[in-house]
């Protein structure tokens, strides 16, 4: 099942990308706030989010994007930051067929198989889904994840929705040492869907300006 495969992909490397806090273990000094996918597809960091290239992976149809505070990635204090400390992540799915509608999306995440791909351990009982609603043909998603890594809210924040017949889950991981508040955590989450959106153009063509190419 084509939407099960991809949350739970997304979930699994997202975590895994989080086991090393959030200075995303240090591992690279170069903060591009944007990456050219071989596909096509702009990744782009909302303001002060920058890409981890050493946590991200891509391949022809599927891709894991991290993203960091810039300041972390780049080992910088003049480099810019993020109001709230966390990680996101961008998956990307770009297999042929139709993306799950909203209401699809919000059916799945009702069931045992839903939570479970949103849980670090697969278990279902460990999430509990505080609340989903539509808007703008995106599925907007707040849970709660008992097994989530050390060091890490158990709040998850998630956007799902189709990108030029491709299907994006954006989601976004706090720090436990800092919860992110509810609004504080949906305009977050918003910020970082329009700049997807934005740096691709809607008809469908991609800017290729001040793009690094991650294969």
């Amino acid at each position: 099942m084509r939407t099960s495969k991809v949350i739970l992909a997304g979930a699994v490397l997202a975590l895994a990308g989080c086991d090393g806090g959030f200075e995303l273990g240090g591992v690279t000094r170069k903060a591009p706030e944007q990456i050219l996918l071989s596909n096509g597809t702009v990744v782009a960091g909302a303001e002060g989010w920058c890409v981890d290239t050493a946590t991200s992976r891509a391949t022809a149809d599927t891709a894991v994007v991290v993203l960091g505070s810039c300041a972390a990635i780049a080992h910088s204090a003049l480099a810019s930051r993020p109001d709230v400390p966390g990680v996101f992540t961008v998956s990307i799915d770009s297999d042929e067929g139709a993306s799950p509608t909203p209401e699809d999306l919000a059916g799945f995440f009702s069931t045992d198989a839903g939570r479970a791909a949103l849980a670090r351990n697969g278990n279902a009982e460990s999430v509990e889904i505080l609340e989903t609603w539509a808007e703008d043909g995106l599925l907007y998603l707040r849970a709660a994840d008992q097994s989530a890594a050390p060091g890490t809210d158990p709040e998850i924040w998630r956007a799902l929705f189709d990108m030029h017949g491709q299907f994006i889950s954006v989601s976004l991981f706090g720090a436990a040492d800092r919860p992110i508040g509810r609004d504080e955590g949906l305009a977050t989450l918003e910020a970082q869907v329009d700049r997807l959106l934005s740096a691709n153009d809607a008809d469908g063509t991609y800017p290729q300006e001040s793009a690094l190419v991650l294969r």
